[in-house]
């Protein structure tokens, strides 16, 4: 499976919290599209995507919009934060404790 970080530029730090993280989601691999070409927000979801993390601050609503239709049809879990690494982490722990109830 892999991760999908949508939006920002640079993205190391949010790339390090999903790492922390990886082994409890079964995460493998992270892709990442920053959301700058128009192209960027007609592109699908791969089937072995099993996480996406959208930084709301550096993408467009068409691109949300596109990307959260397709995890919800997917049954893939989405995490949307602000471009912070703390609130990334706060908000993969809250889905690893929702993920670990289920």
């Amino acid at each position: 499976m892999q991760a999908v970080i949508v939006g920002a530029d640079r993205i190391e730090a949010v790339r390090n919290e999903i790492l922390r993280v990886a082994d409890q989601f079964g995460i493998k691999g992270i892709d990442h599209w920053t959301g700058r070409k128009a192209s960027e927000s007609r592109r699908q979801l791969s089937h072995r995507t099993g996480l996406v993390v959208f930084m709301c601050d550096r993408a467009s609503h068409m691109l949300m919009r596109n990307v959260r239709k397709q995890a919800e049809e997917l049954g893939i879990p989405m995490v949307f934060c602000r471009h912070s690494a703390t609130e990334v982490r706060a908000r993969l722990d809250r889905l690893g404790q929702e993920f670990l109830l289920q």
